[in-house]
């Protein structure tokens, strides 16, 4: 019966340690996944077709930022992918995913806290725009909010619309399809940046400047768990890229080239 009663304490000490074995690779598993930016290899980084910061042009992605991007990562982090995607995917996949970077992403004051940031990759206008011929002329912010406007969705052209009072949104997976509504007659603006304006005028779109509102600044945004070091070299190369400048060319070259 002695015998007996240590056989069942060692199979309860057994029985006890297995249990443990399978519950400690759950906690390993937690471990790994919090520490996994540190130890990252590939970043994933996306854009969006927006010209003459990022789009597609013979299949190939290419544009301002774009080339920026590629020098920086070049230097940084070679261990990289780049891909485009509409921007609201594009946004919230850097805000969720550990190991990813989304540009050109206006730098605003509530995105400022939920990205790590590598910038400016531009300085622009936010702008309103109409048809050409077209009616609507505001010459205000407030005189503006008489109209429908669309916007880019998540775009930083929403956010600014939404902080001040448009009541009248008309909202758009992407500028493509803000721009035939716009032309088409079913909105009366359109809210972007002007070297978006400029590169849609050069394209010969009947399109016409109506109203200034705001200056922009845009860079990467990282997710909060890429390294920080990883931030500061990547910050390190575009502040090399403005002050010789490279970014000021790379940004000449798209000026008189069509998409």
């Amino acid at each position: 019966m002695q015998r007996m009663r240590s056989w069942q304490a060692r199979g309860l000490t057994v029985s006890g340690v297995v249990l443990l074995g399978l519950l400690l690779p759950n906690t390993r598993t937690l471990a790994q996944t919090s520490e996994a930016p540190e130890g990252l290899r590939t970043l994933t980084m996306l854009t969006e077709e927006y010209p003459p910061f990022g789009f597609t042009q013979d299949g190939e992605i290419t544009g301002s930022s774009v080339d920026q991007v590629r020098r920086i990562m070049a230097e940084v982090h070679p261990d990289y992918t780049l891909d485009i995607v509409p921007w609201a995917r594009a946004i919230a996949t850097a805000e969720t995913n550990p190991a990813t970077c989304v540009f050109t992403t206006t730098l605003l004051p509530e995105r400022a806290e939920r990205f790590k940031w590598v910038s400016p990759l531009n300085i622009d206008t936010l702008m309103l725009i109409g048809r050409t011929g077209g009616k609507a002329r505001p010459r205000s912010i407030e005189a503006a909010k008489a109209f429908t406007v669309a916007v880019h969705k998540d775009d930083s052209g929403e956010l600014f619309a939404l902080a001040r009072g448009f009541p009248h949104l008309d909202t758009a997976p992407s500028i493509d399809l803000s721009l035939k509504k716009l032309l088409a007659g079913r909105v009366d603006l359109v809210l972007l940046t002007r070297k978006t304006f400029d590169k849609l005028r050069e394209q010969g779109q009947p399109l016409e400047a109506i109203l200034d509102v705001e200056t922009t600044r845009s860079g990467i945004a990282c997710n909060k768990a890429v390294p920080d070091r990883t931030i500061a070299d990547m910050q390190a190369v575009l502040d090399r890229l403005i002050a010789d400048g490279t970014q000021a060319e790379m940004e000449r070259r798209y000026e008189n080239s069509s998409k």
